[in-house]
């Protein structure tokens, strides 16, 4: 009897470690589930909180991934519209201002696009402009490859806010006959591409 006990137990003690290293080497080749993070948020979405408590409202049914439409209030009740575009393939956010005017069939040319380039020269952010359609603009492009802040986003939106209505009525003047221009729809919003300027 004891003989046999010899020779089951190394036997069986074979066995057992034969087991155990099998079990092992599958638990050594399942691959440990690797949780993906969630896609980042678009950089349009993440910067609506910022507009809105910079105190301005959203238009939503103008707004895309690409693209943000806000409106802010002034103290004389009227609103100035500031569109916010993302150029992904540039890397830049581009807030731009219209309804200044437009510069079309309108003879003083020369000095309005003199005062426009006074003003370029002295303000702290941005530069107005006037795009292929002969409207005038102002704005601001800032790269994305740093991140924006609540402060970094308000210090840009309300400056460009204070230098637009600092300076409409000026221009307005300038243009003279074309004080009461009003903006096509495409215009109030922009188109999707940013102006070349």
């Amino acid at each position: 009897m004891n003989k046999k006990i010899i020779w089951i137990l190394p036997i069986a003690l074979a066995l057992f470690v034969g087991t155990v290293s099998a079990q092992n080497e599958t638990t050594q080749t399942e691959k440990p589930k690797v949780t993906k993070p969630a896609a980042p948020k678009p950089l349009i979405e993440s910067l609506k909180p910022y507009v809105v408590l910079a105190g301005a409202t959203i238009d939503e049914s103008k707004s895309t991934a690409t693209m943000l439409v806000s409106n802010h209030p002034d103290s004389k009740g009227s609103k100035t519209n500031v569109v916010i575009l993302h150029d992904k393939k540039k890397g830049f956010l581009g807030f731009y201002i219209y309804n200044f005017g437009s510069v079309k069939e309108l003879g003083n040319r020369e000095e309005v696009f003199k005062y426009l380039l006074s003003i370029n020269d002295s303000i702290t952010i941005g530069s107005f402009f006037v795009d292929g359609d002969e409207d005038i603009g102002y704005k601001y492009l800032v790269s994305t490859s740093q991140s924006m802040n609540q402060k970094a986003f308000e210090a840009i939106y309300l400056t460009m806010l204070a230098v637009a209505r600092e300076h409409k009525p000026e221009i307005r003047k300038l243009l003279g006959s074309n004080k009461d221009y009003k903006p096509t729809e495409a215009k109030k919003v922009t188109e999707e591409k940013p102006p070349q300027s």
